[in-house]
């Protein structure tokens, strides 16, 4: 074989390895996320079981499961984490601590952020009037209505300051720049049981 061809030959065995390499870490982060969900929802079942008791995904964790969030008109059901730090949105959304209780959003600004690319994603087809509903660890579930949708700068925090429950992500979705300044930011009230009954059914079922 010439040097040229013999070349040629080498380069395409390189390329070969590297896309084999490319594939096999695609496969292993894919593998990694789909552990890490099943993990996050035995624990969220055993946190139901054990409301006391604050139950980390995984032994080094450094956070636990606080409640679960259902949009039935999405197929969406996400396990929220406590905290809203980078590594624990990588894994789920999470609560901002520095908000209000989750079982007290009546009284309280109670906040859960999310990726804009992963957990959150659907938000953007989220409509004013949408019902959800949330569980917390004592088992009870609370519903929402959504009561407004708009775009915020991250430093705007006026919004905090009226009771509710408020899912956040960064805006706009689908954009390449990673270091947007721009919130979209989902409002929701709580519904009575009262109004709810006069509101068509929710099924929390999928």
């Amino acid at each position: 074989m010439d040097p040229l061809s013999s070349g040629r030959a080498l380069f395409c065995y390189a390329l070969l390895a590297l896309g084999l390499a490319l594939m096999a870490s695609g496969g292993y982060v894919q593998a990694k996320a789909r552990l890490a969900n099943h993990l996050i929802e035995d624990a969220w079942q055993q946190a139901l079981a054990e409301p006391q008791r604050q139950v980390r995904p995984w032994f080094y964790a450094d956070t636990h499961v606080v409640a679960q969030l259902k949009f039935p008109a999405h197929q969406q059901k996400l396990t929220v984490l406590s905290g809203a730090s980078g590594r624990n949105l990588a894994f789920g959304p999470g609560h901002l601590l520095a908000s209000g209780a989750l079982n007290n959003s009546r009284e309280q600004s109670v906040l859960i952020a999310g990726h804009n690319d992963t957990h959150f994603a659907f938000l953007q087809h989220v409509q004013v009037g949408e019902r959800f509903a949330m569980q917390t660890q004592d088992g009870l579930w609370r519903h929402f209505q959504v009561s407004d949708i708009q775009v915020v700068d991250q430093d705007d925090s006026g919004f905090m300051t009226r009771p509710g429950l408020y899912l956040s992500t960064c805006y706009p979705f689908n954009a390449l720049a990673t270091d947007t300044r721009w919130r979209w930011l989902v409002a929701a009230k709580p519904v009575s049981e009262y109004n709810l009954a006069l509101l068509t059914g929710l099924s929390l079922s999928f």
